[in-house]
Parts: structure tokens; C-alpha cells; sequence
């Protein structure tokens, strides 16, 4: 599972040094400094290699996996940024269902980076309210990045542990709803350890997703949408959001289907995804896969 999978050449001379530089100079610098660091450690991702090409095998798109590595390092740039120090925050355009900005619960997805939301702070109306973002997290995992990542958070931004809820964090997160906060928490990744999760199909294939995350989004009483942060040009995200008024998980299931063939290679999990076993029964993609962009022809 991907808590399973340590930081890789997430050193803390690395982070640190690579934090000295954007704080100092800003984050063009880091951008070139990425390239030779990125270059070093590719060869040594072997594990999350072979997870995208189970995920081209089963979208059958044409495997481009540095590409899309390369797009992850980007985004957790722009994540430090825009949750830290914002010294350069991108665009960001809205699409999709609207309302969600005025207190709602949203399940994120690894698709993009859902942390460059706080970044349209930076872009609204002075004097206008900007919600608080309460993100639920695994804060256990990937220690090092976490932990100066949590050093330097800005006020817009609020990061809770998934291990540490309980009754209480739900009545809490209820009156931050009311206050007209956002509630974040990812719906397409079980929790370490965590038994309780709900099968779905996904590009055809059965996949897990954790019940938890759905069953807190109903105690909430409040308006749920799923939601997405993209990158869309240099600097630039695209937020897609979809109000779930069914049933949430079919609902859910469907939207990151639909998100993820819109932008197949923002797709960041890079851990064993699929029901490997069906995979090998099966090694052609299916028939709806040839809609998705990029895809092989």
C-alpha cells in the first residue's frame, strides 16, 4: 500500500536546503534546481514505476512515467508555496459546481494537487472572506517534508492528522462548516492500516476506497463536493468541483473516472492501485479507455 512506501531522497540536508533557497530566492530558483536533483533520483523510483505502468496498462494510455513524475515534483512545489510563504502563487480557475467556497465538506482526489488551493487568496478581493482549509492528512508519513511543512504554514491553511480524529473532530468540523470553512479530506486512498473501505470499479477495474472518509462527510450535515486542483499551463491550476447529491461513493467514483481521463498524467498515485489479480485476467485495456487524452493509438 503506499504508506508502505518511504520519502525517497527526502533527506533532511535535501529538504532543508532546497526550503533555504525558495525562502531566499524564490521558486524559479528551485524550479532549476529540481532538474538535476529529479535526474538523480528517477532511476531509484523503481516502486512507483511500476505502479504507473499498471495505471497505463489499465488506461491505455501511452506510458510517459518520468514526465509524470516530473509533474509530481512540480506540484509539491507549488504546494510548499502556496501553503507556506506564497511568493509566487498560481492562477487558479474555477469550474464546475459552484457554492462550495461558502462552508462545505470536500473529498480531494491525488489527482493534481489539491493543496495549491489556498493560493486563491491570493487572487480574491481585498476585504472578501477567505475560508480556512482544515485538510486531514496521514501526519505519520513522509516525516521529514511534513514536519518543515507544518513549521511554515500560512493562516489559510490548516493541517489535522487522520490518526487523532475522533467524535469530538467531527463536532468540531461541523461548526467550521457553519463559520463557512472547508473540510478536506482525500476519498481515493485507504488509511494506513485501515480495513474498512468500499470497492468500486475504476477504469474497469475493482479498486478500494476508504469507507471512513464518506461516512464522516455524511455526519457532517452539509453540502459535499468532490474536487480537484490541476495544472493547466506555467503556474497555472484549474479547480473542478462537483456537488455529490446521491450516493457519494458512486458519485465520487464517476467524477475521478471522468477528471482522470481529462488529465491522465497528473495522476499521482504511485502506489499499487488496482486489483492486480482482475489485471492479469484481463491484459487489454477496455473499449472506453481509447477516450482518454493522450491516449495510445
Amino acid at each position: 500500500m503506499w504508506y508502505e512506501q518511504r520519502e525517497q531522497s527526502a533527506g533532511r540536508l535535501r529538504i532543508y536546503s532546497l526550503w533555504f533557497v525558495y525562502r531566499f530566492f524564490g521558486k524559479r530558483a528551485v524550479q532549476w534546481l529540481l532538474w538535476p536533483v529529479f535526474a538523480f533520483i528517477y532511476p531509484w523510483c523503481k516502486p512507483a514505476r511500476a505502479a504507473l505502468a499498471e495505471y497505463y496498462q489499465v488506461t491505455g494510455i501511452k506510458p510517459r512515467p518520468f514526465r509524470q513524475l516530473l509533474n509530481f515534483a512540480w506540484s509539491m512545489l507549488d504546494k510548499t508555496d502556496a501553503c507556506t510563504l506564497c511568493k509566487d502563487p498560481p492562477a487558479i480557475e474555477i469550474a464546475g459546481d459552484g457554492g462550495w467556497d461558502r462552508g462545505a465538506f470536500l473529498i480531494s482526489t491525488h489527482l493534481g494537487c489539491i493543496e495549491v488551493l489556498p493560493a486563491l487568496a491570493a487572487q480574491t478581493a481585498v476585504g472578501a472572506k477567505i475560508p480556512m482549509v482544515h485538510a486531514f492528512q496521514q501526519l505519520s508519513h513522509d516525516t521529514i517534508f511534513t514536519s518543515l511543512f507544518l513549521k511554515y504554514l500560512n493562516g489559510r491553511f490548516r493541517l489535522h492528522a487522520v490518526e487523532d480524529i475522533g467524535v469530538e473532530t467531527a463536532v468540531e468540523m461541523q461548526a467550521e462548516i457553519r463559520r463557512g470553512n472547508l473540510v478536506l479530506m482525500a476519498g481515493d486512498r485507504p488509511a494506513a492500516g485501515g480495513t474498512a473501505t468500499l470497492t468500486r470499479d475504476f477504469f474497469g477495474r475493482p479498486c478500494r476506497f476508504p469507507n471512513g472518509v464518506f461516512t464522516f462527510a455524511r455526519l457532517m450535515e452539509a453540502p459535499v463536493y468532490a474536487i480537484t486542483c490541476v495544472k493547466t499551463g506555467r503556474n497555472r491550476y484549474q479547480v473542478k468541483t462537483k456537488r455529490l447529491a446521491g450516493n457519494l461513493v458512486d458519485d465520487y467514483v464517476a467524477f475521478l473516472e471522468s477528471e482522470t481521463r481529462a488529465h491522465p498524467y497528473d495522476w499521482f498515485q504511485f502506489y499499487p492501485f488496482f486489483d492486480t489479480a482482475r489485471l492479469e485476467g484481463s491484459r487489454r485495456p477496455v473499449a472506453a479507455h481509447k477516450s482518454v487524452r493522450g491516449a495510445a493509438p
